[in-house]
């Protein structure tokens, strides 16, 4: 194993850019977030949170279901569609957030032009956080 040990991807180790955020503005502006189904947004969000300065984590689908109340399903497809769109790395066990892909796999956005949703309207992430919340017990 070469690189940093226990890291799935050495070379998309995240990086602390200035202004400080470990969520970066390009999720939004070069549409990934846009494309990605709720279930995959709250994962990968959720993985941000808890991961550490490398980007791994060890939370099991158990507790993640504890978190989302989502079923075991709907875990696996919102972890299979963030390994679909490069996001994440997974190996049974340890996730790693990666660095995202570089810009010309993104998709392009004018400036000021909300992205275009396959299903619904375009939807604010405050807005999705607060029907998270109303579904929440």
């Amino acid at each position: 194993m070469s690189g940093r040990a226990g890291l799935l991807r050495p070379d998309r180790l995240r990086v602390v850019d200035k202004p400080f955020a470990w969520i970066p503005f390009r999720l939004i502006a070069d549409g990934f977030f846009a494309d990605l189904s709720d279930r995959a947004k709250l994962l990968y969000l959720f993985l941000c949170l808890a991961a550490n300065r490398q980007g791994t984590s060890f939370y099991g689908d158990p507790r993640l279901r504890s978190y989302f109340q989502l079923g075991p399903t709907e875990i696996e497809l919102a972890r299979q569609e963030l390994i679909a769109k490069d996001l994440i790395a997974y190996d049974g066990h340890l996730y790693q957030v990666l660095s995202l892909p570089p810009a010309d796999r993104s998709v392009p956005r004018r400036a000021g032009t909300p992205p275009e949703r396959k299903v619904g309207e375009p939807e604010l992430f405050a807005d999705i956080l607060k029907r998270l919340a109303k579904q929440a017990p």
